[in-house]
């Protein structure tokens, strides 16, 4: 059944993007895909990256464009876009040749085989820089796909609607798993797709068909944020309705540091005026950007977080005290090649004489960091940190609306969640993107336009993705 449902979505995403006009059917196709799509299983196929759940999204998606979406430009349905920042095309350009080299980097540095006891991990060879850039590749076609087609504030609220409709939705599957336990996955697709003790809290955490249960959490949480945007930016009650039934849904899904991130996020996004809220976003963005070196030179106060967690629960502080001992030894030994890391094959990891792990890695960071080095972190952080940091600068060009600001805020929880957890999924990317397309692009208004056309000598071009026209140069 796994395999069958990987293989036939593509056909699926040409058939939603054959029905659909261009931006639904990438909403569409991506939540779809993403929140049904079986986990922890894969499609090997010989000399290409492997097809599991996040290549098969991105195909999707691709395919999709591909065959069809051009149908709805001549019809101005899509809106023109211009060149509104280059010191920010600058910079991404810079972070995306970043990861191309680091990768290549990574490879070259990494020749070597490990032998730890019995175990044996082979070196790089150059080949694996190709497909280790395939894997990256379809990892950020989502992020790539927003940042052209959304954004502008009127897809961030159709972002947003798709969240809260499909959070409203999960909402009754979860519930299902709370009451009878996390069996959905395995009713359709024949096996788990993680530790069944790991979703046992004093009752069930739901999982649903994500890679885990926190993975739910953060997802309803990304829900219920666009649900009290849209309740902000519309003024209908029917969003705050939707908004606190995922409330309720998230506080009893059991997932404590989604739902710690949403109350800081719900009072950041009420309690605070705009210019303030560009700036905590700034601020996130900027820490987790920097959080190895911060680590490193112990400037980060974690383990005093960790006595202060035992005041509300000794399970928790010692869980977190083991993430912390178990990221002081993989961060060591990622500063034994900071530039490019150690590569794949688990060459990142810790073994002891008898070739069993010793370690465990979870937060993106720590991942990131240890496989790719600081070459990979600042290149791939930097894409996901980049549109926050540059919120504040936008807001001097243009107006950032809630929607925009709720979508500011849902990656700056991604990027704290990122801390913990390996939570980079195409729904975030998405968003990502989104804020990546509103901080490099203009809208071009009718009056733009009409003035445009008077200029002569030149053609108004609207943009494409080989061909970018900064209308505002023309004009002036």
């Amino acid at each position: 059944m796994p395999t069958i449902a990987l293989l036939s979505w593509p056909l699926i995403a040409l058939v939603i993007f054959s029905k659909r006009a261009t931006v639904p059917a990438i909403l569409s196709a991506t939540t779809l895909s993403y929140l049904f799509l079986p986990e922890a299983f894969a499609i090997n196929l010989p000399g290409l990256p492997d097809l599991n759940k996040t290549a098969t999204v991105s195909v999707g998606l691709l395919l999709g464009l591909m065959f069809f979406g051009r149908r709805y430009v001549k019809d101005g349905t899509e809106p023109t876009l211009v060149i509104g920042s280059r010191l920010f095309r600058l910079l991404l350009g810079a972070l995306a040749a970043t990861i191309v080299i680091g990768t290549i980097l990574t490879v070259l540095n990494n020749r070597e085989f490990i032998v730890v006891g019995p175990l044996f991990l082979p070196g790089l060879r150059p080949w694996d820089a190709i497909g280790s850039l395939g894997d990256l590749a379809l990892i950020l076609a989502p992020y790539v796909i927003a940042r052209k087609y959304l954004a502008t504030p009127d897809t961030h609220l159709a972002l947003l609607k798709i969240l809260v409709f499909s959070g409203l939705g999960y909402s009754l599957l979860m519930l299902v798993e709370i009451r009878l336990s996390p069996q959905l996955h395995t009713w359709i697709y024949g096996y788990f797709q993680h530790s069944f003790g790991q979703h046992i809290r004093n009752g069930f955490r739901p999982i649903v068909f994500l890679e885990h249960g926190l993975w739910v959490g953060f997802f309803i949480f990304m829900a219920m944020m666009g649900a009290v945007a849209l309740w902000k930016a519309e003024a209908k009650q029917h969003w705050l309705w939707a908004a606190a039934w995922i409330f309720v849904i998230l506080m009893i899904s059991k997932n404590v540091g989604a739902f710690v991130i949403g109350l800081f996020c719900l009072a950041v996004f009420f309690g605070l005026w705009r210019k303030m809220q560009l700036r905590i976003i700034f601020v996130i963005a900027l820490a987790t950007l920097t959080f190895p070196a911060l680590r490193q030179a112990e400037l980060l106060p974690v383990y005093e977080i960790t006595a202060a967690a035992r005041n509300f629960s000794e399970e928790r502080a010692q869980s977190l005290e083991f993430r912390l001992r178990n990221e002081d030894l993989l961060l060591a030994r990622a500063f034994e090649k900071p530039l490019t890391g150690w590569g794949g094959w688990s060459r990142d990891r810790l073994f002891n004489e008898s070739g069993r792990e010793i370690t465990v890695s979870e937060g993106y960071w720590i991942l990131t960091l240890g496989k790719s080095g600081w070459l990979g972190y600042i290149g791939m952080l930097g894409l996901l940190a980049l549109p926050l940091l540059f919120l504040g600068l936008t807001s001097r060009r243009k107006d950032v609306p809630p929607q925009t600001v709720a979508l500011g805020l849902i990656c700056a929880g991604n990027l704290i969640y990122m801390i913990p957890n390996a939570t980079l999924t195409p729904l975030g990317l998405l968003c990502f993107g989104a804020l990546s397309g509103f901080a490099q692009f203009d809208k071009v208004t009718e009056p733009v336009r009409s003035v445009a056309k008077q200029v002569k000598g030149r053609r108004s071009l609207p943009y494409t993705r080989f061909a970018q026209t900064n209308r505002r140069e023309e004009i002036g």
